[in-house]
Order: structure tokens, then C-alpha cells, then sequence
């Protein structure tokens, strides 16, 4: 399943630093249900590859689906479900 990644910016909230950027975002077992718990597998740019708890959400007003991961440490990706 295709998905486009969103970079997120905290620099508001904390100082910038260098961080990995993510780069592919696979979604095994993603379905299309509002608050549906998934796991994501995140490949970052330094080649670190990492599985986030994700939830699936969808915007109430456009209706597209999206995927907010975040693990323990607290990286955090947003993946929007490109319909092909």
C-alpha cells in the first residue's frame, strides 16, 4: 500500500538537533477503520529501520486516511494512504 510521508517539525516545542528522517513507511496491517492500532515499520535515511505503534486515523471533512506512529523513545511519523 502506497504512503506519502508528512515531515513533522517540533522546532516550536524542542531545540532542533539532527535527527533521522524517514524515507519508507510500510503499513502490513493497515485498514481503513478510524483508531484501528497498527504497526509500522519506518526505514530512516541513516538506514535505521524501526517498528513504531501506529494508529489509524481519517480526517473528517476530506475523508483521506492517514498513519501517526510514535514509539518509546519518541520519534514520531505521519503517513497519509495515497489511494493509486
Amino acid at each position: 500500500m502506497p504512503f506519502e510521508i508528512r515531515q513533522l517539525s517540533w522546532h516550536k516545542r524542542r531545540k532542533p538537533g539532527v535527527e533521522p528522517k524517514p524515507i519508507s513507511v510500510e503499513v502490513p496491517d493497515f485498514k481503513m477503520e478510524a483508531n484501528h492500532m497498527c504497526a509500522i515499520s519506518v526505514t530512516f535515511d541513516n538506514g535505521e529501520v524501526l517498528t513504531l505503534s501506529g494508529r489509524v486515523l481519517q480526517n473528517p471533512i476530506t475523508g483521506a486516511w492517514s498513519v501517526n506512529g510514535v514509539n518509546t523513545t519518541g520519534q514520531t511519523v505521519f503517513a497519509r494512504y495515497v489511494d493509486s
